[in-house]
């Protein structure tokens, strides 16, 4: 038999074909030699130019395969300053691309095509030679060699030619859509496949106009060979991927796919949570309650999105450098190789830019990316995803954060579908950043609060006990010394977050209250009715911090640690460890508690730092009530300091207890809501029973 031989098609489509089985490996196994130009020399460019090779390599024939360097700005600017030598530039490009390959893991399909080439290198079967346009080598800048042609020879001199369209791509290593144009020598009245055959042969010998071609490296070639596989390579993954038989292909039998986890069932809310999101055309917030699953959610909708458009570039945007990390993880179990992009540029811009490279032209399915929100919206990171072109999809953890003026000016245009996560969107006393948001991603397409999260079962029960802390003689007289020049201001129309001197009254009385001393006597009275305690979290402020813990330490025995920013990241590692198995009883915080931090095994808090922003309170319960083994309910008690209850009737002026007012109802908002999601709701109601009657709050 020979190609003659056997029942070609003019184009073979995914839609109707195994391309690998109807056209590759009957014309692999009756040809004497294989011509093949591909793009990169990435891992997964090179496993599209050995599609069948393993049918090829049972015989004796020979390859040739041309293929081109993924060069980066720096390897331009040292060919046009001639730093380097010109080879040693070129092999320093292919070595970094392996390795970055080798680095993310190389699926099993990838890994069998590499040996296929391995193999026919130690045979001596495979000569590889490098493409690259003029203006790299001169330095004067990007150009690309991406030609997709392939030519069977058999004995008998008959010849088969193909291009890959756009669509022959990594992307169709196993699954997607891909198509080939085929021309056959002896059927060719336009002389295309003798064509074909001379712009090889001028490009092989490096006659052809705007390119240069030059032999592989060595160490490259060194590289491909540790690919070799100990046994020669039958059979392709692809014509065996769908019926799962590879135990019978001498490669891993631990396939990575992109896809949910089995170990993952997604509770009927988070599949909510996708269909309104979805129905609004992959745009909007979810607005979710701190602990009910938001990351999964949102990587399952990844997931969804790229199987539905075949690619998709996505990037994930956190605030906090701790996030990037605990986001990694949660990716990688549904398949995904993320690139973490924060701190210096030099750790990640090459690898975004290679990866972008590959994306755009075809050769990548999928991008991965997550950052911080400050690398986001920083100069690089602007600039590279200028670069991005296709399907793509940014998802903004704790959405809120982008709303500040910085964040929101620099909110690119270039995604299509827009995802915004938290527990609360709405900035606090920030409506036009809150619109921003809304205009950008999109509103909130999805609610589910925290009582029916508590209802399903995503979080745990608590109890709730205020504990009202009356302000000592000389602070309640600092406060009412401000109170009365609040109240001044208030009268001639002074607006708060409009009017600096009255933001900057109201910032000292709230700090009087925050930092009450009778707190810490309150304190001590609590922590000595719980002689076995554990697992528990003092939340105070910045002036206050040095003082609890000492207070715990001393003059209690309890073993407790501050979790601060002074704290390095390896530390607070180390620290939330010793915390959850009992090492250390209790963690003092000031905010680094307040996002993203996981504290499951937390069982008591403690609340000496009052705050008004809902954001700010609302997060600090989701860090406690998250579930954890053993752990029933928690028990959170929040001081609400006050001045005296006998002080609103010496406020002798109506805008003096208004002004008075205004700060009892912020305290009350958060009463309010930890009060009615907690078991004892009408036992916490009792205790601020007479502070709302006194300012008339009965109602609120």
């Amino acid at each position: 038999m020979s190609l003659k031989g056997i029942n070609l098609y003019y184009e073979y489509r995914s839609d109707s074909s195994n391309i690998v089985d109807d056209f590759y490996t009957p014309c692999l196994s009756e040809s004497v030699e294989y011509w093949r130009a591909v793009g990169y020399f990435t891992s997964e460019g090179l496993a599209l130019a050995a599609k069948g090779l393993a049918t090829f390599i049972a015989g004796r024939g020979r390859m040739r395969l041309v293929a081109s360097p993924l060069l980066e700005p720096g390897d331009i600017e040292a060919f046009k300053k001639g730093y380097d030598a010109r080879d040693d530039i070129l092999e320093r490009a292919i070595l970094r691309q392996f390795g970055e390959e080798l680095l993310d893991g190389a699926s099993p399909v990838i890994q069998h095509r590499l040996g296929c080439l391995a193999w026919l290198i130690a045979e001596q079967r495979l000569d590889i030679k490098v493409a690259c346009p003029p203006q790299n080598l001169l330095g004067s800048g990007p150009g690309i060699y991406h030609e997709k042609i392939g030519i069977f020879f058999d004995a008998e001199d008959n010849l088969v030619a193909f291009t890959g369209s756009p669509n022959e791509t990594v992307g169709g290593l196993v699954s997607n859509f891909e198509s080939l144009d085929v021309y056959v020598s002896w059927d060719d009245p336009h002389g295309r496949v003798g064509r074909k055959k001379t712009n090889f042969e001028r490009l092989w010998t490096n006659l052809t106009s705007g390119l240069i071609v030059l032999d592989f490296p060595t160490a490259a070639k060194r590289a491909l060979l540790r690919f070799r596989p100990s046994t020669r390579p039958e059979g392709d993954p692809e014509s065996h991927i769908t019926g799962k038989t590879f135990g019978q292909l001498n490669i891993p039998s631990q396939a990575q796919r992109i896809a949910i986890p089995s170990d993952i069932s997604l509770r009927h809310y988070q599949e909510e949570a996708w269909e309104a999101w979805m129905s609004r055309e992959g745009q909007g917030i979810l607005t979710m309650a701190t602990g009910s699953g938001k990351t999964i959610t949102a990587l399952a909708s990844a997931v969804r999105l790229l199987e539905k458009q075949g690619r998709l570039f996505v990037l994930v945007t956190c605030p906090f450098q701790h996030l990037v990390d605990q986001w990694a993880d949660e990716a990688k179990r549904f398949g995904f190789r993320p690139i973490l992009a924060y701190q210096s540029r030099q750790t990640w811009e090459n690898s975004l830019h290679r990866r972008l490279i590959d994306y755009n032209l075809g050769n990548r399915e999928n991008v991965f990316v997550i950052t911080s929100h400050s690398t986001f919206i920083g100069e690089a990171m602007q600039d590279s995803l200028t670069r991005l072109k296709g399907p793509s999809l940014l998802v903004a953890d704790e959405v809120h954060h982008l709303g500040a003026t910085e964040g929101r000016k620099n909110l690119p245009d270039m995604f299509i579908y827009r995802m915004g996560l938290s527990a609360t969107p709405k900035r606090w006393f920030d409506e036009q950043g809150t619109i921003a948001l809304e205009e950008y991603f999109g509103p909130s397409v999805f609610e589910f609060p925290l009582k029916e999260a508590i209802r399903e079962g995503c979080l745990s029960e608590y109890y709730y006990y205020p504990l009202v802390v009356e302000l000592t003689d000389d602070e309640f007289e600092e406060y009412a010394e401000l109170t009365k020049k609040i109240a001044q201001l208030f009268s001639v129309g002074g607006v708060p977050g409009e009017d600096p001197a009255l933001d900057a009254l109201l910032r000292k009385r709230a700090s009087i209250l925050n930092t009450a001393s009778n707190k810490i006597s309150a304190l001590a009275d609590l922590v000595s009715k719980e002689p076995n305690l554990h697992h528990a979290l003092f939340y105070c402020v910045p002036g206050q911090i040095d003082e609890v813990t000492l207070l715990l330490g001393k003059e209690f025995g309890i073993r407790v640690h501050k979790f601060t920013v002074e704290e390095s990241v390896e530390e607070r590692v180390r620290l939330l460890e010793s915390f959850a198995n009992g090492e250390l009883q209790a963690l003092t915080a000031i905010r680094c508690l307040d996002e993203g931090v996981d504290v499951p095994c937390t069982q008591v808090a403690y609340l000496l730092a009052s705050s008004s922003n809902p954001r700010e309170f609302i997060q600090r319960r989701g860090r406690i009530l998250r579930k954890a083994p053993g752990k029933q309910y928690a028990v959170i008690h929040d001081m609400i300091t006050v001045p005296s209850l006998s002080y609103h009737k010496k406020l002798n002026t109506r805008e003096a207890f208004n002004a008075e007012r205004r700060i009892i109802k912020k305290e009350l908002v958060r009463f309010r809501e930890f009060a009615e999601a907690s078991k004892n709701p009408f036992q916490a109601n009792d205790v601020i029973w007479n502070i709302a009657k006194a300012y008339n709050l009965l109602d609120f």
